[in-house]
């Protein structure tokens, strides 16, 4: 059974590693990976719905494709799909949070991941 994590608008489920689907648990380590590394950096996400918490002084929400694209979206004229995984960063390259979406264009469609 997944927890209930959070309140109001910002309340979402989350999920243990055993809970993903399997193909999110690979990307989770690549994303892992990518961050440790630095270079280069993944897309800074913008949390612009604010559906996750706000990012902190010197934190910040990198964002992570998962799978592959189908088509371009309205108003983006690239392909990259809607399933992702965010990482919430601190400036030490540290991952606080990681939280992961089906679909991070619907709103409240995130998870809080349980990872270590």
């Amino acid at each position: 059974m997944a927890k209930t994590v959070g309140f109001g608008k910002l309340e979402r489920q989350m999920l243990s590693n055993e809970r993903l689907p399997s193909d999110v648990r690979p990307a989770v380590i690549a994303f892992k990976n990518q961050i440790s590394r630095g270079n280069p950096l993944p897309r800074v996400y913008e949390n612009r719905d604010r559906g996750l918490p706000a990012a902190g002084a010197g934190q910040v929400y990198y964002e992570y494709q998962v799978g592959q694209a189908t088509a371009p979206t309205s108003g983006d004229p690239h392909a990259r799909g809607s399933r992702r995984l965010v990482a919430l960063v601190d400036a030490g390259k540290n991952i606080l949070r990681m939280y992961f979406s089906g679909d991070h264009y619907l709103p409240g469609q995130w998870y809080e991941l349980q990872y270590a």
